[in-house]
């Protein structure tokens, strides 16, 4: 059942629609200031060059006059629109947490935005281990996760589709656990653009031998990538231990049910939108994905469970799925582990001139390193060997230097 705490904080989530507006994203933060405050935004970060800010929504007049107050009064600067509606909060990381703590003293005005304010700013803590069933994925730490993909289908767009056969795919998702992936995606109807939808019973007649191979043979997680909550059902009895829905709750009326009911089996909420005008790129993003993180907690899907994927190259132009990546730490209040799925996607081919699937591995790895750079914890990728590589060396920079290469000596004479 879901408890009160967590979907008021969800809803509260959803209201406020906080994202994380750093330096190291100067992009993000100089279009927030200027869309909000126009030129007196731009010369605000001139001056406070060195802070972090935090984009709020769904202020309400009084809410925004508090807010401004007690910023000042921490030592922070508010920066509203017109309407008084949004707002940036900018100031040290520790003036942030002392606004959010004053905000819910003043009362039930702005409990529900002290408890956005605060949500967002835990986000930057280490979040618990992922549950699999008997397995745990931990998306923190010195290793970025990969996901390895295996597609049974027999229109896959990258050409890989391993359709029925079982060995094929046992075959491929093993060498993918040996080359390093944390995990497996099966997926049984394709979701590349203009592609047919297939009924129930197709898909699981592709998905559903192979599922039941890996869970008995691979000794890493093994996901199932639908968007049926029957697929998804008859997946989970066959051994599957996590969920990759590609409509984040939002599509099946049924699939928050069945992920409520099996409480060992994690979910992954993509965003997806067909034929959307997006206002704000980010924005829209981060409020969809918390519109689905409100249907999993009222359902009582426990927040530890729940992985969020921004869903590049569904629903998107090729300039928004490079602008995803740029704006990707936006997404870092969400406060769930950030999965992203670039792997051998068309924007890839497009930017290096028409290359194949089969010609887009380093493009992949590259978007993979600047998400990863981001704040991403988890890829979802075909090229497993050739990515975990790239990661491991992405990892030693980005995350923690590895041991033995701390206590490497020099490698010999220089000069």
């Amino acid at each position: 059942m879901p408890t009160d705490a967590q979907v008021e904080s969800a809803e509260a989530a959803l209201r406020h629609n906080i994202r994380l507006l750093t330096p190291t994203a100067p992009a993000s933060l100089s279009r927030a200031a200027e869309e909000i405050g126009g030129a007196e935004g731009l010369a605000l970060l001139a001056h406070r060059a060195a802070v972090e800010a935090l984009a709020v929504e769904g202020l309400r007049p009084d809410q925004e006059r508090v807010l401004r107050r007690t910023a000042q009064t921490a030592g922070g600067h508010v920066l509203s629109d017109r309407e008084g509606t949004r707002a940036l909060l900018i100031g040290p990381i520790g003036v942030l947490a002392s606004v959010a703590a004053h905000l819910f003293e003043w009362g039930s005005a702005t409990e529900d935005l002290s408890r956005a304010l605060s949500a967002a700013l835990a986000s930057r803590h280490a979040r618990p281990p992922i549950a699999c069933g008997e397995r745990k994925l931990t998306a923190a730490g010195g290793a970025t996760l990969v996901m390895g993909v295996v597609n049974a289908t027999p229109d896959s767009f990258s050409g890989d589709g391993v359709g029925g056969d079982v060995d094929a795919a046992v075959e491929l998702a093993q060498q993918m656990v040996a080359d390093g992936a944390d995990a497996v995606d099966v997926g049984g109807e394709s979701t590349r653009p203009n592609s047919q939808p297939v009924d129930a019973a197709t898909e699981l007649s592709r998905v559903l031998p192979i599922v039941e191979a890996l869970a008995a043979r691979l000794p890493v997680p093994v996901s199932i990538d639908t968007r049926k909550a029957e697929v998804a059902a008859a997946a989970i009895a066959a051994g599957a231990t996590m969920v990759n829905d590609v409509w984040g709750l939002r599509g099946d009326p049924a699939m928050a049910q069945v992920l409520a009911a099996q409480p060992e089996v994690a979910l992954v909420v993509m965003h997806n939108r067909r034929g959307h005008q997006y206002r704000n790129l980010l924005a829209d993003i981060a409020r969809d994905l918390r519109e689905s993180l409100l249907v999993a907690a009222r359902n009582g899907i426990e927040p530890h469970r729940i992985v969020v994927d921004p869903g590049f190259g569904f629903g998107k132009t090729p300039a928004q799925n490079l602008e995803l990546v740029q704006r990707l730490g936006e997404l870092g209040g969400i406060g769930h582990p950030l999965l992203v799925g670039p792997s051998r996607k068309s924007t890839i081919g497009l930017v290096l001139g028409g290359a194949p699937p089969e010609m887009r591995v380093e493009g992949t790895l590259a978007l993979c390193i600047l998400a990863v750079a981001a704040g991403a914890e988890m890829v979802r990728v075909h090229d497993v060997a050739a990515v975990r590589r790239g990661l491991r060396l992405a990892d030693a920079v980005l995350r923690e230097i590895p041991e033995e290469v701390r206590e490497a000596p020099l490698p010999g004479p220089t000069g």
